[in-house]
Formats: structure tokens, C-alpha cells, sequence
């Protein structure tokens, strides 16, 4: 289940990032535009950035050849209805998606202190890392919503299938991690979210089923730990 994996350690790395930057400014502004990078060793590099801009980025990264995933940081004032919000940005990147995470952290523009936690903004394009993913045409994805979704508990169903189960396993992969974040959002409210699979043309193989329950487990024992607002329940169509 390496997407799903991968997921986990690019959410991780935006915490570390953050939590770096809240300890180095605890007295006083000292660091604002750093790298913060993810070996495909899973060691971690801190680099300084000269500005905060694509091309740093993608010098860095050809420097770091053994990169898999990377968290850019900036310090962010600007109005909003009249009000001046001070805030960290998060720009997240990984080898494995073809989206960005873009995440961001109030803090008081006096003493750089958090205001509430670490918060979601929006997925964007990733145009760092060069994406190899299955060939095929994606998945048929169709989304409804079910008799037990109220304003407060959301409840979901995707009718997700395709011919190819490799495409199939990683288009379900990124639903999960592209569900998961948007719903950051509304931290107040639980999402549950059921994921109706069908192997289009015929019965899925047996290796194809070992991997949704792999799949399965990874969810409940990592992924749900991360993302504990949603709630995914996989049910498959054999």
C-alpha cells in the first residue's frame, strides 16, 4: 500500500514542519522560508531557502536526487474583512501524487504564538516531482449521498470501478487520501464515507482481494489516526 503510506508520512511531515517553526520562533522571528525534505530512506533534511519561489525548489530537489517528498514553508500577512491575519504556509509535495497539500498555522503577528491548530487550505497541482502512475484511464467514480447523511454527520457513498484492478487499487488509494484532506475543513463534523467497489467485467482475483484487505488494515491501524474526522468503510462488489 505504498499511496496510502506515502499519504501518511507527507501529513506527518507538514506536523514536523510546523512544530519546527512554532519551537525556532518561540522568542522572536527567526526563521520563515525553509525546505523541509524526505529522503526515500525516510531520513529528513532541513534547508534553509534563499526565497520562496519555485526554482529553489526545484534546484533543491535536483540536489536531493533520493528525495520522495518535500514540505515548503513561508510566514503569510494579509487582510481579510478588515482584519489582518498572520499565519505559517505549508506547501507539501510527494513523489507519489500528482496533488499538492496546502496547509497553514494562525499565529499572533506579535509574539508568533499558534492560534488553534494546524489547518487545511486546499489540494493544488503538484508540478515538483515527476508522477509515475498507471497508464489506464481512470477509474469510473460517481459520489451520492446515503439515507444516514444529516449537516452534521455527513455520510457519503463512492461507486468507484474499473477493468484494470492495479488502476482500481490506486484511484481508491487517492480518493481516500484526497477525501480525507478536504473534509480538514470542518474538523467539527465526522464524515463517514462508504466506498462501494466493483471489478468491471468479471470477478476480482484473489490477489487483487488480499490487497483491499491490506488495504483495509492500513486504514484502521494508521490512517484513521491522522485523519480522524472520516471514517471509511470499503464494501466490495465480488
Amino acid at each position: 500500500m505504498i499511496y496510502l503510506e506515502a499519504a501518511i508520512h507527507l501529513r506527518k511531515l507538514i506536523d514536523k514542519a510546523n512544530q519546527h517553526l512554532l519551537e525556532t520562533n518561540n522568542e522572536g522571528l527567526k526563521e520563515k522560508n525553509n525546505m523541509l525534505i524526505r529522503t526515500n530512506f525516510g531520513s529528513e533534511e532541513l534547508v534553509q531557502m534563499d526565497s520562496f519561489s519555485n526554482n529553489f525548489v526545484v534546484t533543491t530537489l535536483k540536489e536531493y536526487a533520493n528525495s520522495e517528498a518535500c514540505v515548503i514553508t513561508d510566514l503569510v500577512s494579509m487582510m481579510q474583512d478588515g482584519k489582518e491575519l498572520t499565519y505559517y504556509l505549508f506547501k507539501a509535495y510527494h513523489s507519489k501524487f500528482d496533488k499538492g497539500l496546502v496547509y497553514f498555522q494562525l499565529i499572533d503577528k506579535e509574539t508568533l504564538k499558534p492560534i488553534g491548530k494546524l489547518e487545511f487550505s486546499n489540494i493544488e497541482d503538484n508540478i515538483f516531482y515527476f508522477i509515475e502512475s498507471p497508464k489506464t484511464e481512470e477509474s469510473s467514480c460517481n459520489a451520492i449521498e446515503t439515507d444516514e447523511n444529516t449537516a452534521k454527520n455527513p455520510c457519503i457513498a463512492f461507486l468507484i470501478g474499473h477493468m484494470d484492478e492495479d488502476r482500481l487499487l490506486y484511484d481508491i488509494q487517492r480518493l481516500i487520501f484526497e477525501t480525507a484532506n478536504n473534509v480538514q475543513k470542518h474538523k467539527n463534523r465526522k464524515f463517514k464515507f462508504f466506498i462501494q467497489i466493483n471489478r468491471f467485467g468479471g470477478k476480482p482475483s484473489p490477489e487483487f482481494l488480499a490487497n483491499i484487505d491490506a488495504l483495509k488494515e492500513l486504514y484502521q491501524k494508521k490512517f484513521k489516526k491522522v485523519y480522524p474526522n472520516s471514517d471509511f468503510i470499503f464494501e466490495l462488489d465480488k
